[in-house]
């Protein structure tokens, strides 16, 4: 055993935030938008941040009822690595923990909330990547997280889609 002491449940917790926050984001600009295709897909990607609330609840449920600790992949078992998640939870590292109320007064057109969507996702990524990579490998969680990166990826390739039918 390592002594380094990673919590799974905090690491589900930010994963939930993300999505909420995510969810609190995409609402707040199908307000904003005057245009039907930016606000429709705002609108569906609102949904989908709530479908994937839903599953990380379920896990973090899941996670409660379980008497042990989750298995930590091997690599995370350095001072380095444990530093990084450290800063991690501390959201040095991802600036989408933090709500994104101030973003949404900033931005101006529907260009920028696009930029600015894409960016969240491409967070939301590297993010649940680093929960992949830290669960040990059988690990039950591990086939939902790829699912979800799969489709956060795809909501990068809609938001670029969308991007280019505005120009």
């Amino acid at each position: 055993m390592n002594n380094f002491n990673y919590n799974a449940e905090e690491l589900f917790e930010l994963a939930i935030q993300i999505e909420k926050n995510g969810r609190e984001y995409y609402l707040a600009m199908c307000e904003k938008t005057e245009r039907e295709s930016v606000k429709e897909i705002f609108s569906y990607l609102a949904r989908e941040e709530e479908s994937h609330l839903d599953n990380f609840l379920e896990i973090r449920e899941k996670l409660n009822q379980q008497a042990h600790e989750s298995e930590i992949a091997e690599e995370y078992e350095t001072p380095e690595m444990y530093n990084y998640v450290k800063a991690m939870f501390d959201g040095k590292v991802f600036p989408n923990l933090e709500s994104h109320a101030e973003v949404v007064k900033e931005i101006q057109t529907d260009e920028q909330a696009i930029y600015h969507a894409i960016g969240f996702e491409k967070d939301t990524v590297l993010f649940f990547s680093e929960i992949l990579n830290m669960l040990g490998e059988q690990d039950e969680n591990r086939s939902l997280i790829q699912e979800l990166i799969r489709q956060e990826k795809i909501h990068i390739a809609r938001l670029y889609t969308l991007l280019g039918s505005l120009k």
